[in-house]
Order: structure tokens, then C-alpha cells, then sequence
């Protein structure tokens, strides 16, 4: 898939735009592709392939796991409701799956250090 010339959206959108609408069918806490598979794919560079994926990190519909990738928040009408009846727990949902996800790449992060480290027994 290639981002269209003709479409007066910049890159970055249309880029968004198609990953948010996969987004949709992904369970929450599914991580993405990396930001060279994406650019890869969508025939971009990784600054144009980063910067769709932080439309979508500022949108809540993902968040950003640092040296870890991005991983899927809450499908796109979930993201929406913030202004609506029950936003608020939407809201406190994803932080809270965020918060998660931090905890356990701290955890995969100081595994992956005990693994790579000789033993001391």
C-alpha cells in the first residue's frame, strides 16, 4: 500500500487514517508494526511513518512503549467518547492499560538484562 499523491490529506494523515481503520479489528495491547516495517509498506520514510503513528498516539487510540514499539490503546470510537457520557472511564481504562504496559516492558526489559548478563551462581 502507497500513500496517494493525488489526495490533498498530507502523508502522515493518510497513513493514520489506514492504520486506524485496522486498528478497529486489533485486540487492545496489540503491537504494531515497527516504524521501518510501516515505512516499508506504505513507501514513506520513518520520520513520515513516525509521525502518522503519533496522529494516533495523540488521538489515544495507541500508545508509545519506549525501545519496546506501539501498541494498540482502544479501538478509534473509544478515543472519541471523551467528551460524552462514560468518556471519563474510557479514559481512565486506557490510562490504566497504559500504565500496564509500562510496567510489564519494565519487566520484560530487566528479564532480557538478567538473560544477557553471565551467571553469578
Amino acid at each position: 500500500m502507497t500513500v496517494e499523491a493525488h489526495d490533498p490529506r498530507p502523508k502522515k494523515v493518510q497513513i493514520a487514517d489506514a492504520l486506524r481503520d485496522e486498528i478497529v479489528a486489533l485486540p487492545v495491547g496489540h503491537r504494531l508494526a515497527s516504524l521501518r516495517e510501516l515505512a516499508e509498506r506504505f513507501k514513506v520514510t520513518t520520520v513520515t511513518a513516525g509521525s502518522a503513528l503519533k496522529v494516533l498516539a495523540d488521538e489515544g487510540v495507541i500508545v508509545s512503549v519506549p525501545t519496546r514499539g506501539y501498541f494498540v490503546a482502544s479501538p478509534p470510537h473509544a478515543a472519541d467518547t471523551g467528551q460524552k457520557a462514560g468518556g471519563l472511564a474510557n479514559r481512565d481504562e486506557i490510562n490504566a492499560i497504559h500504565s500496564e504496559i509500562q510496567q510489564l516492558a519494565a519487566r520484560v526489559a530487566e528479564l532480557e538484562k538478567r538473560a544477557q548478563s553471565p551467571s553469578s551462581a
